[in-house]
């Protein structure tokens, strides 16, 4: 079974940030982006991984992470601190937590899809449906 502690430190961690470090030409925002298990503190570990892939040879030092500047990199946290915060004050909006957060949204997605089911068919009833037809009384 799959675990984020396993990955984490794994070879198919390595493996996965050079094929990503490669496809990206060293990018570290597009890298973060798309790396399994990351978060914005795990990219001084991240960076070392691959700082340690170019000294080995096995990776190209691509211009775009060895001179990557202090102002990108403040601006990708900063970037990574304002999204959280908009999906934290979204969660607010919709009065769900962060636990129970997925589990409610699709409880309501399905509550509003069965509304709306309803709604079709009793719709559809009144359009296509006749009323009984009256029976002539047997004298």
């Amino acid at each position: 079974m799959w675990s984020q502690k396993k990955y984490i430190g794994s070879a198919k961690e390595r493996e996965d940030l050079c094929r990503l470090y490669i496809e990206f030409d060293g990018d570290m925002d597009r890298i973060m982006e798309s790396a399994l298990c990351a978060e914005t503190e795990d990219e001084p570990r991240i960076r070392k991984v691959l700082q340690s892939l170019i000294e080995a040879q096995e990776i190209p030092a691509y211009r775009a992470f060895t001179h990557e500047s202090a102002h990108k990199r403040r601006n990708r946290r900063g970037k990574v601190a304002m999204e959280r915060e908009e999906a934290e004050a979204r969660q607010r909006e919709m009065g769900i937590s962060s636990e129970d957060s997925l589990t409610a949204l699709i409880k309501r997605k399905q509550q509003s899809n069965e509304q709306k089911f309803n709604s079709l068919i009793s719709d559809l009833e009144d359009k296509y449906c006749e009323d009984e037809p009256k029976r002539k009384s047997a004298k």
